[in-house]
């Protein structure tokens, strides 16, 4: 009999954890604020209270006045930081605390610090002087590996503990308020010619200082990061593999052209998607234009100078790293947290008003994901916020530029966009909603996305939308997409979340 219970009990435990695996990932939301707002307000406080310790007691009153200023904004930045892209969930926040303090703790020399997960789909971390790291989700999820993560807040750690925001603001205030430049920028506006050029000339000289101190201190970060790693359990040769990312991080997850065919290809849609750019056709043998200094170094690079990073981790490391991609399978807790970050760089993108990168981030995971509800729904409400943006005659502040230093796979989704007409959306949307191949028809209970999706899909359509309007409503009052779908709506109160 006990057996028996214990088969039972067994059983339904294993179907409860079966269907908890099968229930969807979805991107994090919560209409309370309070908590994020405290943070916010905690966070302002302390870059506050470090620019008023740090002011410099002998500099001039001009020197002090201005460091004031940069206190000022400073704080603003951070807090409007934290308060609205602050990422408060249950899965990914926890995972990257405990990270973040088993580090400080094998560290205990640290200066106090803290982390803060962005919702910034930028894949990109940087560290504050009052001790404040910020980990864009958007790195997060480009990252192979735990002990990567590790590296990377090592990396921030060690501009923290070596105090590089606060020299390099130093450095470069001491050069605005020297007696030589001021000299230097009379001299210049006395003449009679060329002042304009000249000014110039010599604010990029002082810029490309300030880039060489700022490199200087990459490296220097990097030296001690690798230190820092070294105290703790997390493999150390991973830093290497970590920068071999950062590297490439600027590229998209793949550098495939996208199957717009596939999605937006049918009766309802006619276009002509090319396979591949056309390649040109002449008879004469045209030489290319000179590339400038900008186009054949890395300085337009999110993380410039990893090559040489990489050299010099290597040696710290005597040889000892982690060359390419891992051969064994990640964790599947790091394959669930990789995995929601890139659920919630599409959700960030598509916050933001970014609905380009929204479609393509979310086009780019569709071909692994065929049948994900969530990143369907995604695609068909950038289709119904592009068509409104045209229709607004708004849709230049939504969508970006060609541009050749864009992925070309962007390029290619830019420039279907551009050739796209309002009245094409409704085919659009008509292809895209035939059901994938293979897919079960759902019977699920649908979620907050698939409700806004529903009727987004149902305006382009031009069919009858105040059933899914009143559905929608009635559960998600207060929803994400309550005001941005229903703004005219007097019965919807809410406001439109921003990260």
């Amino acid at each position: 009999m006990r057996l028996r219970l214990f088969i039972i009990i067994l059983g339904l435990a294993r179907a409860g954890s079966a269907a908890a695996q099968a229930s969807a990932e979805l991107p994090y939301y919560s209409p309370d604020t309070v908590r994020v707002q405290q943070l916010a307000v905690a966070h302002r406080a302390s870059v506050r209270q470090h620019f008023t310790a740090t002011t410099p007691k002998a500099a001039s009153g001009e020197y002090r006045e201005h460091y004031r200023k940069i206190g000022q904004e400073a704080a603003a930045e951070v807090y409007n930081s934290v308060r609205y892209a602050a990422l408060l969930d249950p899965v990914l926040e926890p995972y990257v605390q405990r990270v973040f303090g088993q580090l400080v703790a094998a560290n205990p020399q640290l200066p106090p610090v803290q982390l803060v997960l962005s919702r910034n789909p930028v894949p990109n971390a940087h560290a504050m002087g009052n001790g404040t790291v910020m980990l864009n989700v958007g790195l997060l999820a480009r990252l192979e590996n735990e002990s990567q993560l590790a590296f990377i807040l090592c990396h921030e750690l060690a501009h923290v503990q070596a105090r590089h925001v606060d020299n390099g603001l130093r450095e470069s205030l001491t050069t605005w308020h020297s007696k030589e430049l001021k000299r230097e920028v009379r001299r210049i506006v006395a003449q009679e010619y060329n002042i304009g050029s000249k000014l110039k000339t010599l604010a990029l000289g002082m810029s490309l200082s300030s880039n060489y101190h700022q490199r200087k201190y990459e490296k220097q970060a990097d030296s001690l990061g690798y230190v820092l790693l070294r105290r703790t359990p997390f493999d150390a040769a991973q830093a290497y593999r970590a920068l071999q990312l950062l590297d490439k991080m600027d590229e998209p997850y793949s550098a495939e052209r996208l199957d717009l065919a596939r999605y937006f290809g049918c009766a309802a849609a006619p276009y002509a998607y090319e396979a591949a750019p056309a390649k040109p056709r002449s008879i004469f043998t045209v030489g290319a234009k000179a590339a400038t200094v900008l186009e054949t170094s890395d300085t337009l690079k999110s993380h410039p100078d990893c090559a040489k990073r990489m050299r010099f981790v290597r040696e710290l490391a005597q040889g000892a790293v982690a060359d390419g991609p891992p051969t064994a399978a990640p964790a599947p807790e790091w394959s669930r947290v990789v995995a929601l970050s890139r659920l919630e760089v599409v959700q960030s993108w598509f916050d933001y008003d970014c609905y380009d990168h929204a479609l393509f981030e979310a086009l780019q995971l569709l071909p692994a994901q065929p049948q994900n509800a969530y990143l369907r729904s995604v695609v068909t409400l950038s289709l119904y916020e592009l068509r409104r943006h045209l229709v607004d005659h708004s849709f230049m502040e939504v969508v970006g530029n060609i541009s050749k230093h864009n992925p070309d796979n962007f390029n290619q989704l830019l420039t279907a966009l551009y050739a796209w007409k309002a009245e094409d959306y409704k085919g659009l949307a008509a292809c895209f909603a035939a059901p994938p191949a293979a897919a079960a028809p759902s019977t699920a209970t649908p979620d907050e996305y698939a409700l806004a999706a529903r009727y987004a899909a149902a305006t382009l359509a031009d069919e009858p939308t105040a059933a899914l309007r009143q559905e929608y409503l009635a559960q998600y009052r207060q929803g994400r997409f309550a005001k941005l779908l229903f703004a005219k709506d007097p019965a919807s109160k809410a406001s439109k979340y921003t990260p």
